[in-house]
C-alpha cells in the first residue's frame, strides 16, 4: 500500500493543487540563489520565495497596465491589426489623427 506524501495530500485541496515541485529562493545574506524542493523548503525559504514572486507580480501588473493603456490609446486612433500600436498611441497623446 502506497502512502500519500504530505505534498500529495496538500495538492488534493483545490486551492493548493498548484504547489510546485521546486521553489526559487533568491539570494539572502551570504546564501546564493537556489532551487529548493518544496517538500524540503523551510518556512523562511518559502517566505523569501514569496517576497520575490510578489515583486514579479507587481512588475507584471504594471507591465499589463502599460500595455493595456497603449492598446486603448491606439484603438482610440483607429489602429487595428497590423498597425504600429506605439505610433498610434503617440498620436493619441498629441490629440489627433
Amino acid at each position: 500500500m502506497f502512502k500519500n506524501t504530505p505534498l500529495k495530500r496538500l495538492r488534493e485541496l483545490r486551492w493548493l493543487e498548484m504547489l510546485p515541485d521546486n521553489i526559487d529562493v533568491p539570494a539572502v545574506f551570504d546564501r546564493p540563489d537556489q532551487v529548493v524542493p518544496i517538500e524540503r523548503a523551510t518556512v523562511d525559504e518559502i517566505e523569501f520565495a514569496l517576497v520575490a514572486l510578489a515583486r514579479q507580480q507587481s512588475d507584471l501588473y504594471r507591465l499589463t497596465g502599460a500595455l493595456g493603456d497603449v492598446l486603448k490609446m491606439a484603438r482610440r486612433q483607429g489602429a487595428c491589426g497590423a498597425d504600429i500600436a506605439i505610433s498610434a498611441a503617440a498620436r493619441d497623446l498629441e490629440g489627433g489623427k
